[in-house]
């Protein structure tokens, strides 16, 4: 068993320093080598062209010309200028080294020959500029075909496996089909009794056209290098056999012990919940509808009649359900308080503002319940996405107020991204266009999902496949992977760019039957709760980031549980430090060594807006271990204007020394007056941080002295930066501590965090205490007002070598400092 230690707390430095706040663009660029360029371009032309001509197909398929186009970072994208180029798009491939994949006819080949010639100055004409964004053409190579399942798990020698083969769609059904043919009869002629190939199922749509293969290793290295095929992979594992092991019998379920009287509650503002439900009734502490008193609008009394809220209610109160089906055990680690405020369809009363039904029923709650601390609102106004630049949204607006307003109740809200349905009337593409979607503005994130000081949660794939018609091609899950983001969550950035969403948790998946969307019914990708209607049966399974929402939210309350005058701030700082990435994410979203500091910094961007800070992990986010350290202050206060200064101890040798990956991070949450009717800034207060290694504290306070004293005299610049440069000056750059995101992207929220993780080269680390300053700006708030803000901070080392003891060595530095 790994260790549990209580974390530890944070040596302060008892001196707070004034300060200020303060200011970025780029020009289009041109290639000034047109005529060598072209050349060049012209004989990869002419090699793809010749490749093609001589490849002999073993399936006796018609040769296309399907290349890869490299486009250069810096110039702009041509995808607007493919179709008079000659070139059809097929996709955007980011196994084909973040190429765009396009066919070519030899009518089209002729026209971009064409177009090259007069861009290199061979032939007279247009110039043809947008052609500077075209970096090299190539072929697709077999590693770009192979599928991330196939990749995890290669198909052994010996081995026969249904696979999914996915061609490149040329438009042409009838060409389609076609291939389909060519293919099952190229199969069936190499099977024999002991090796029964076969193409046994295929599907053929507007935009899609995959195949169930039966093939061996051999065979699946000669599709590999098929030109028309697109990707092969195998099909994602299913976690249930039969609907009965997800619906086990009440009888064999033990009965549920209500929580004792002091366990944190959950407020679920929804469709109401399922009293009488048996895994919910004992854990319901009052459920009540807002303020329909006179059951005007609700005629129903509390009870869920839209079968929402009880399933996230479920999840509220046991966090994992699968898991507790699985142990035959339900211990609930949370009190559910429900205010029931949609109707039988899900919709709100026309004659009433959910503002205030949102305020009375908060307002009822936590003034009854001491221990209602954890606001869970796993609703969204779709019609209300938030697109870059606009103000903030209301409801979320509300809820900031809110969140403001009741800070001495301490209460955390927790939000649902929102679900997103693309392409409704071309449902293909959902799996096509998997997950470049994601970041479309028609899929950022919605009103309430926006909220600055609320936790909002994304959506992550179980990583399963379709139960329900196993055989049939057709049917097929979208993401597929575990921790491959659902592919209907929202994506941020929110209101000025905040981090949004916060988190993320496992929501479930789409399953594609052909051209439509198959109901969230399918058990496999979908996530457990409880039914509504369970006189039928107890449990049910859904899909969204309504069920994601509530995981975190019961991770809340496990954290009020164990730290009872905690602020909210704690809690979401404690989430965040202990988030990270799915072990396995799209390589769109991934960084490499050979991309360009500004591709890496658009792929963090792009993992940001889809990720948050992570999935949160409990087991860190309440206990340190041998390994794995967390500092901590809470109900920190500071004046508006100064900086915070902290000491990290010495990271020990060992720590330093000892093989494997070393990180470093830290988390600010703070909850800040807001204002919707503000453009220049949402948020009246702002804060950042930023640590510095091999410096001396003196150093450090007299340094933002100084740049204090300098702004005085008349410089405008801002303090922090003032005071880094001085810093850089005296103790070289490598004085400044690089945390990921960088200080201008997290600082625009209320929950940052800041990774490093530290090389065995990382120089200044070992050289003494590691000082981290944390200061607060005024944007619009009056300071005469409005003097402090509360604040919350958590730092956490950790090695991946759980035999290396940090625990007691920063444990024994850190005593002697807190009795100072």
């Amino acid at each position: 068993m790994a260790s549990e230690f209580e974390h530890l707390k944070l040596p302060r430095i008892n001196i707070q320093l004034p300060r200020r706040a303060g200011g970025g663009g780029g020009d289009k660029k041109y290639r000034d080598n047109r005529d060598t360029h072209g050349t060049q371009i012209l004989a990869q032309i002419s090699s793809l062209t010749q490749t093609v001509k001589e490849r002999k197909s073993s399936f006796r398929l018609d040769p296309k010309l399907i290349f890869k186009i490299k486009l250069a970072n810096e110039f702009e994208d041509l995808e607007e200028d493919l179709p008079k180029s000659g070139l059809t798009l097929l996709g955007r491939e980011p196994a084909a080294n973040k190429a765009i994949v396009v066919f070519s006819s030899d009518e089209g080949l002729a026209e971009f020959r064409t177009r090259w010639e007069t861009y290199a100055g061979i032939k007279s004409g247009f110039k043809n500029g947008y052609l500077d964004a075209v970096e090299w053409l190539a072929p697709l190579e077999p590693a770009d075909r192979l599928g991330r399942l196939l990749e995890l798990e290669p198909l052994q020698a010996g081995e026969i496996a249904a696979l999914d083969l996915e061609f490149w769609h040329t438009g042409d059904r009838q060409e389609m089909q076609k291939y389909i043919d060519q293919v099952r009869q190229g199969l069936r002629d190499r099977a024999t009794p002991s090796a029964p190939f076969d193409l046994t199922d295929f599907y053929i749509g507007d935009y899609l056209c995959i195949a169930r293969i039966k093939v061996d290793q051999e065979l699946l290295n000669d599709l590999l290098t098929e030109v028309i095929v697109k990707e092969i992979d195998r099909r994602p594992k299913v976690a249930f056999e039969l609907r009965t092991d997800y619906n086990p019998p009440l009888s064999d379920i033990p009965k549920v012990v209500s929580p004792s009287t002091t366990t944190c509650g959950i407020l679920v503002i929804d469709s109401g919940v399922q009293r009488g439900h048996p895994l919910l009734s004992s854990v319901i502490g009052e459920a009540e509808v807002f303020p329909d008193t006179k059951r005007e609008f609700l005629k129903t009394e509390p009870d869920d009649q839209a079968d929402h809220g009880t399933g996230v209610a479920g999840i509220a109160a046991y966090g994992d359900i699968e898991a507790c089906i699985q142990k035959k055990s339900f211990d609930p680690t949370a009190w559910i308080f429900s205010a029931r405020v949609l109707n039988e369809k899900n919709q709100f009363d026309e004659d009433l503002l959910l503002e205030n039904q949102l305020e009375q029923a908060i307002s009822y709650f936590i003034k009854e319940y001491s221990n209602c601390k954890v606001i869970n609102l796993s609703l969204g106004n779709a019609e209300q996405i938030y697109q870059k630049g606009n103000k903030q949204t209301r409801i979320a607006a509300k809820i900031d107020e809110l969140a403001y307003r009741y800070q001495q109740h301490n209460i955390l809200f927790v939000v649902a991204a929102g679900n997103s349905f693309p392409y409704a009337g071309e449902r293909e593409l959902l799996r096509t266009d998997y997950p470049n979607y994601l970041l479309d503005p028609a899929a950022r994130i919605i009103d309430p999902a926006t909220s600055a000081i609320a936790l909002t949660v994304g959506a992550l794939s179980l990583g399963r496949n379709s139960m329900t018609y196993a055989t049939d091609a057709r049917r097929n899950a979208v993401a597929k992977v575990l921790g491959y983001p659902s592919p209907f969550t929202r994506t941020g950035f929110g209101v000025d760019d905040m981090i949004k969403p916060d988190l993320v948790d496992f929501g479930g998946d789409f399953v594609l039957d052909g051209d439509r969307v198959a109901g969230d019914s399918d058990a496999a990708v979908s996530i457990v709760t409880f039914s509504q209607n369970y006189t039928s049966s107890l449990f049910k399974v859904a899909s969204g980031t309504s069920f994601a929402a509530p995981r975190v939210a019961n991770l809340a309350a496990q954290l009020y549980n164990k730290y009872p005058t905690a602020s909210p701030n704690l809690i979401r700082a404690l989430l965040a430090t202990s988030a990270s990435l799915p072990q396995e994410i799209p390589l769109e979203f991934q960084t490499g060594s050979k991309q360009s500091d500004k591709q890496k910094s658009e792929q963090l961007k792009n993992r940001l807006a889809i990720y948050g800070y992570g999935q949160a992990n409990s087991q860190r986010a309440m206990y340190s271990a041998d390994n794995y350290v967390v500092l901590l202050e809470d109900h920190l206060d500071i004046r508006v204007g100064s900086f915070d200064l902290f000491e990290i101890p010495a990271l020990p040798p060992e720590f330093l020394q000892k093989k494997g990956k070393r990180f470093l991070s830290i988390a600010l949450a703070f909850d800040p007056p807001t204002r919707p009717t503000r453009g220049d800034s949402y948020l009246g207060i702002t804060m950042e941080f930023d640590l510095f290694k091999g410096v001396d504290r003196d150093s450090v306070v007299s340094t933002y002295v100084d740049a204090k004293k300098a702004q005085k005299l008349g410089d405008d610049g801002d303090y922090s930066e003032l005071s880094k440069e001085k810093l850089r000056q005296q103790f070289t750059s490598g004085c400044i501590v690089d945390l990921s995101p960088g200080t201008t992207c997290r600082k625009k929220g209320t929950l940052q965090r800041g990774v490093v993780e530290i090389s065995n080269l990382a120089t200044k680390y070992d050289a003494g205490s590691l000082y981290l300053v944390v200061s607060c700006n005024r944007k619009w708030v009056k300071v005469e007002e409005i003097p402090s803000q509360r604040y919350a901070l958590v730092v956490a080392v950790s090695h991946s070598d759980p035999e290396v003891q940090l625990y007691n060595r920063l444990r024994t530095q850190i005593l002697p400092r807190l009795r100072v």
